[in-house]
């Protein structure tokens, strides 16, 4: 259920973006321990960001899921998106923000979990 979309000024091309995405998948099962055929993700690339009066590569990670994750949970995944990106992307850690916002109701199929 977690949807993960990313606001960067990298472009992003759509091979990557399939790569980034199986990344993904695999930090969210192994961090929160959501099963990888429940993640969304979104890439909003060529953005124009700026951060610290710059407009160097940045990233902005929303992290939106059905429940709360522990705060150990989210520590680890916040390391390991900062380090995909970094080595994928090449964006620095200390460009990237990572947001989560758990919510108790999340819709799909025409209910609510």
């Amino acid at each position: 259920m977690p949807f993960i979309n990313t606001k960067t000024t990298v472009p992003v091309d759509n091979t990557k973006k399939e790569a980034l995405t199986a990344a993904l998948n695999r930090i969210t099962r192994e961090c929160l321990g959501k099963g990888e055929n429940w993640v969304m993700t979104g890439f909003e690339d060529n953005m124009n960001l700026s951060f610290q009066g710059s407009t160097a590569a940045v990233a902005y990670v929303e992290v939106k899921s059905f429940g709360a994750p522990s705060s150990s949970a989210a520590s680890r995944m916040t390391a390991e998106i900062c380090a995909l990106f970094e080595q994928e992307l090449s964006i620095p850690a200390d460009r990237i923000y990572i947001a989560y916002f758990p919510t108790e109701n999340w819709g799909w199929n025409g209910n609510n979990f």
